[in-house]
């Protein structure tokens, strides 16, 4: 068994199918907005999405997907966050930290 399927019950990527992969992605976007949105880590982010999908019989790969599909008809990104997104963004290398070096000092 791969350390991967030890600790998560669930095969390697290296050997995933470009359609587990597909599903898996999905699954993160959807993970990441509720992060985002709820200010929860990814353990509870993949709970929320595994109770909604549980609560109403729905796949969570297509509760993921129809969530990450209808996200952009929202206005969450009005231009004064994408303003600010765009400048760390922008500005994020400046910031970075080497685990072997500390931070990188601002340019």
């Amino acid at each position: 068994m791969s350390d991967a399927f030890e600790e998560r019950g669930q095969p390697s990527l290296g050997r995933a199918s470009p359609e587990l992969l597909a599903a898996r992605a999905v699954i993160e976007q959807a993970k990441g907005a509720l992060m985002l949105v709820y200010g929860v880590d990814a353990e509870q982010a993949f709970s929320m999405l595994r109770r909604r999908s549980q609560a109403t019989n729905t796949k969570l790969r297509a509760l993921a997907a129809q969530l990450i599909a209808e996200l952009p008809s929202l206005d969450l990104a009005p231009p004064e966050l994408r303003a600010k997104v765009d400048y760390l963004l922008h500005m994020a290398h400046t910031h970075t930290t080497d685990p072997h070096k500390g931070p990188t000092p601002e340019h």
